[in-house]
């Protein structure tokens, strides 16, 4: 069996750069991963989608433990967005690895069913860019204090958080199931809106959450030889060394401008998408 030494440097080297920026912002899993293994890797959209699910829930193993030891994920909202999330995630997955089955004699209405679905993701992919752009620029200050509300209207406001948490998480969980996208540039700018996290927080609360949908459609598109495991394996290992150190500075930086950071990040992810 021969062993293709450049292409495995490249594949180690664009996982380590993927998990520097997973680490860094919580973002590039999906929206980074797809558009390289298409395009630079040459793999057709249905293995580009289960080989990027595992990439991303092989790497953000590190990049949850790395959050977790400094306390910057918030598991109670996190467990709201899953509450929609997970059912959504696995009814996608089953019935996309089913549909690709069904079209092993017709290729090329699934490369067109693919193309078509890249175009809408990249454009959701700005529109969160725009998102997290108007959220920085309305307000100033990191996380601004919100006037204290009282009885009611408190539980109100939660409740609304809550049910909104939960129907964004079924979009991001169908998202990721059929796209691998949607895991960081998703679910950071409905952290940061909907909750008012930290940048911090945001970032680890959208590792751990996108862990757990990885996981899941990962399962599912390994179960139909749906990725590809050699690339997945490679590129995670090159992003074990990417994300502690993504990680390590994401606490240094102030949430201006790690803001800033993960806006530059979607603009180009969705710059990415538009093109492939």
């Amino acid at each position: 069996m021969d062993l293709d030494v450049p292409m495995i440097a490249v594949k180690l080297l664009t996982g380590l750069v993927i998990g520097a920026s997973i680490g860094l912002t919580g973002i590039g899993g999906g929206v980074l991963v797809l558009p390289t293994l298409t395009l630079l890797f040459g793999l057709p959209p249905t293995v580009a989608v289960g080989t990027a699910n595992l990439y991303s829930f092989l790497c953000k193993l590190s990049a949850t433990y790395f959050h977790y030891k400094q306390k910057t994920i918030a598991f109670g909202t996190s467990g709201y967005f899953l509450m929609g999330a997970i059912p959504a995630n696995l009814a996608v997955s089953i019935g996309l690895t089913w549909y690709a089955a069904s079209l092993q004699e017709d290729e090329a209405a699934w490369q067109a069913f693919q193309a078509n679905l890249h175009r809408f993701i990249a454009l959701i992919v700005i529109v969160s860019a725009l998102l997290i752009l108007w959220n920085l620029v309305s307000k100033p200050g990191s996380r601004a204090p919100e006037p204290r509300t009282e009885g009611t209207d408190q539980k109100s406001k939660k409740y609304k958080q809550t049910a909104a948490a939960v129907m964004m998480g079924a979009v991001i969980g169908a998202l990721i199931a059929s796209t691998s996208v949607g895991g960081g540039i998703l679910i950071v700018p409905m952290l940061i809106i909907i909750f008012g996290l930290s940048a911090v927080e945001t970032v680890g609360s959208s590792v751990f959450i996108a862990l757990i949908l990885t996981l899941l459609s990962s399962l599912v598109y390994a179960g139909s030889s749906q990725l590809d495991l050699s690339t997945a394996i490679i590129m995670a290992a090159g992003s074990f060394v990417g994300v502690p150190l993504g990680v390590r500075y994401s606490k240094k930086l102030s949430d201006r401008l790690l803001q800033l950071v993960i806006t530059g990040i979607v603009c180009v992810a969705g710059a990415l998408m538009l093109w492939a």
